[in-house]
This record gives C-alpha cells, structure tokens and sequence, in this order.
C-alpha cells in the first residue's frame, strides 16, 4: 500500500532489509506500507480527514507517520495492481498519517490524515502479531 504526495519513483519505492522487518518504507511524502496478510487483493481502503485519530476496534496493525503534502501534486493512494488520487481536501502542508490493518468478516485499510503544525516521530501504535511493538519507533528511508 503506497500513499504519496509526489510522482512515483522508483528509487524511493526500493525495500531494504529493515524495511521489510519494520513492515514500512517512509519518506516525508512518499510512504510504502506491508499489506501483510496474504490474499488481500481488492480489500477495501477507507479514507478519512479528521480532527483527531481514533483507533479501530478491528485494527491488527497500526502505524503512525509524519506525511508532507505538496499543493502541485494530488495525493494518491496505491497497490500492486492499482492507484486513485485521494479525493479529500488535503490542503494542510503537514499530517499525522494512521496507517490501519483491520479485520472484520474481511481484511480491510484505514488510512487516516489529521492535519498538524508538528510532524510526529513515526511509530507502531500497537502491538501486532508481525512484531510490531508500541510505540517502537519506525525508521525512515531505505534500509
């Protein structure tokens, strides 16, 4: 799952070993998270603005990002197979972007964009079963 604010680009798409062990490749408006659980091609992916994060009961997998937006180009959300711009009024230059893996009768995404003048430091918010710890901090770049 690839959200970014900027063409694609292939060198900022490149997974390192840590990326892999994190789960995630973060830039500051280009971001590269692991779906994770087999057999999610044509999950849902649901998108909200809002005022202040609150995570989903269902949730398996969350992470938090800073994610920069850069009014030249359209945010877009992407997967293996497909991409959309993302059709909120995005016009904040700084996000808290909450990246969410839930699970109901099926697999499903939550990405989160709560406008701030902060960026926070990126990190898991749960514990997970893929060794994601709380509040464990996630690095940035190719790694």
């Amino acid at each position: 799952m690839l959200v970014r604010s900027k063409p694609y680009c292939e060198t900022l798409s490149q997974w390192g070993q840590k990326n892999i062990e994190q789960g995630a490749v973060i830039h500051r408006d280009y971001a590269i998270f692991d779906p994770l659980p087999d057999d999610t091609f044509g999950a849902n992916v649901f998108l909200t603005l809002a005022d202040s994060f609150t995570i989903d009961t269902q949730t398996l997998r969350c992470i938090a990002i800073p994610f920069y937006t850069h009014h030249e180009y359209s945010v877009e959300v992407a997967s293996a197979t497909e991409k959309f711009t993302i059709d909120l009024p995005l016009s904040a230059p700084l996000y808290s972007l909450y990246y969410e893996i839930c699970e109901s009768d099926e697999v499903f995404y939550k990405f989160t964009f709560v406008a701030t003048s902060t960026p926070i430091v990126a990190h898991y918010m749960i514990d997970d079963e893929w060794g994601g710890k709380k509040q464990k901090i996630i690095q940035s770049g190719v790694l």
